[in-house]
């Protein structure tokens, strides 16, 4: 009789478990169908013409632009139809300060090269220098720094110095330094960053050059010289750069890409600025890597001035992506990748080849009032992180500046 009964309790343990486990399922089916349903409520489409845009969506886009001195595009990187789409932004405003994903120093370098050179000479630069770039080492990025150069507005970068972008800073600063025995040190590291990303590039278990004992070894020496205070920020900025490389601290690089922003806030405060890094980077509140990120900085400033930011996510759902590095082939995008199924039902709205523009407040309105429950937490933040979702049917790769 025990037997039976154990049996007996068991079944019904089970069928309960399955029960519990269909409910789920469907609540989970409700509350996706939700979303799918409110955001088509709030949906509107627009597509390219000639150097901008023309439909419902732009006209959208530029609407909520006009009441918001600071525009952020949190975007993923390495295809064509970004920069396009910043550039229809900027030809839209007059911005004074760009805002990208690059450090500070690498960002007055590119802006200088492009001022001042001639169309030959940058050619050559940019041919000499390729990949240390960071993301401007592609043609459409590298446009849109010549866009804004060509209309005064100023470009700032907020970042970690690139793991090869030791060669471009020291290069300029063997120029420019009156220390002889500083000038030695900084030819000899621009070397050296060329020759381990030369190596790297055929054998990629090969280390950069600024994560070697060596380059350590010469931050050190640099110090002990005596420096322009300049040239003692540059330097002190590498090892930071190095030791967030090595440590792996995304809390440690997000610190200092705020530290950077503030640094120069008397330049951008009150004035209209245009942000352009990676979507992780850009939400009002909470980044999709649990860190408040340079998004909630900005748009808690403007909260403080009774204003508001406007947060713009933008990501293309097909189509290829270029490589980190010049030689690598292109790469396709995975619709398995956990942002897509993140956004999946949303994505079930894109149709056709339009651009599609999904305006997130009623879903932020919903949320708060307790009539829409989203259980993915990555979701959330994209709910309540940005006030617009452009998503784009199909992007290409980038392809390198540099030429042959």
């Amino acid at each position: 009789m025990l037997q039976i009964s154990l049996k007996i309790n068991r079944s019904a343990f089970l069928v309960s478990l399955i029960l519990l486990s269909l409910a789920s399922v469907g609540s989970c089916l409700a509350q996706d169908s939700l979303i799918t349903d409110l955001t088509k409520k709030n949906l509107t489409t627009f597509v390219r013409k000639e150097n901008s845009f023309t439909g419902p969506g732009w006209e959208k886009i530029i609407s909520k632009g006009k009441s918001s001195n600071d525009i952020l595009i949190g975007e993923d990187h390495f295809t064509n139809e970004i920069p396009f789409f910043t550039s229809a932004i900027a030809s839209q405003f007059k911005f004074d300060n760009f805002f990208c994903e690059i450090d500070p120093y690498t960002a007055t370098i590119l802006q200088e090269k492009i001022s001042k050179l001639s169309a030959p000479d940058l050619h050559t630069y940019v041919n000499t220098y390729g990949n240390t770039l960071s993301f401007y080492s592609y043609q459409s990025e590298f446009d849109l720094l010549k866009q804004f150069t060509r209309s005064n507005t100023t470009i700032r970068g907020t970042d970690q110095i690139l793991l090869i972008g030791d060669r471009v800073i020291f290069t300029e600063l063997s120029k420019s330094t009156k220390n002889t025995a500083a000038k030695k040190i900084y030819e000899l590291i621009a070397t050296n960053s060329k020759t381990y990303f030369d190596i790297f590039l055929k054998d990629q278990s090969k280390p950069f050059y600024l994560l070697t004992d060596d380059f350590e070894k010469n931050m050190n020496a640099l110090l002990a010289l005596k420096l322009t205070e300049r040239e003692v920020k540059i330097v002190e900025a590498m090892k930071l750069s190095a030791k967030i490389y090595k440590s792996q601290s995304h809390e440690l690089r997000i610190q200092l890409m705020k530290h950077q922003l503030m640094e120069v806030y008397s330049n951008w405060a009150g004035k209209r600025n245009l942000f352009k890094y990676g979507a992780n980077h850009l939400a009002k509140g909470e980044s999709f890597l649990e860190i408040y990120d340079t998004g909630n900085l900005v748009s808690s400033l403007n909260d403080a001035q009774y204003q508001q930011s406007l947060h713009i996510m933008i990501l293309g759902i097909s189509g290829t992506q270029a490589s980190r590095f010049e030689g690598f082939p292109a790469e396709q995008i995975q619709p398995s990748d956990s942002m897509f199924k993140t956004l999946k039902p949303i994505i079930k709205n894109v149709n056709g080849e339009e651009w599609h523009c999904f305006d997130l407040l009623p879903l932020k309105d919903a949320l708060n009032d307790g009539k829409l429950t989203v259980k993915d937490v990555k979701l959330q933040r994209i709910i309540k992180g940005y006030d617009l979702l452009v998503l784009i049917p199909k992007v290409t790769a980038s392809k390198f500046a540099k030429t042959k």
